[in-house]
């Protein structure tokens, strides 16, 4: 994920903060703070994917901090939907994979179980191209 950043001259910081402090996104200097130090190490991945993905999708962090719970949820959705189609392609092309069960896949790079849907559809796109 960091070489994926690196290439899309996206910023990266690695530091070790609280274990409940997640990775965040420094959007003026196109930055990310990864925290190792997170309580869950196998979510570290997707946290970085969705970091990555406010950046290349240009959210506008000052409606992001609004009140509107409306801004805040369409802009994480967003950018889960953006990791997913960064991290799955990864994935994929590194191990043989079916479509018949996604929860080893979803275990494995801990992606949310919110995201099962989404991540079967995704995954589902990828399998078919012939990642």
């Amino acid at each position: 994920m960091l070489n994926y950043a690196f290439d899309n001259k996206i910023g990266f910081e690695l530091v070790n903060l609280e274990p409940d402090m997640q990775s965040f996104t420094i959007k003026s200097q196109d930055l990310i703070i990864v925290n190792l130090n997170w309580h869950n190490r196998n979510e570290v991945p997707f946290q970085i994917a969705h970091e990555i993905s406010h950046i290349t999708n240009s959210d506008n962090l000052i409606l992001y901090k609004s009140k509107s719970c409306k801004y805040k949820l369409s802009y994480e959705h967003n950018a889960d939907l953006k990791a997913l189609n960064i991290l799955i392609p990864m994935y994929l092309s590194r191990t043989e994979y079916t479509i018949n069960n996604i929860y080893p896949l979803m275990e494995q790079l801990a992606i949310p179980k919110r995201l099962t849907n989404e991540t079967k559809q995704i995954t589902s796109k990828y399998i078919q191209k012939g990642c």
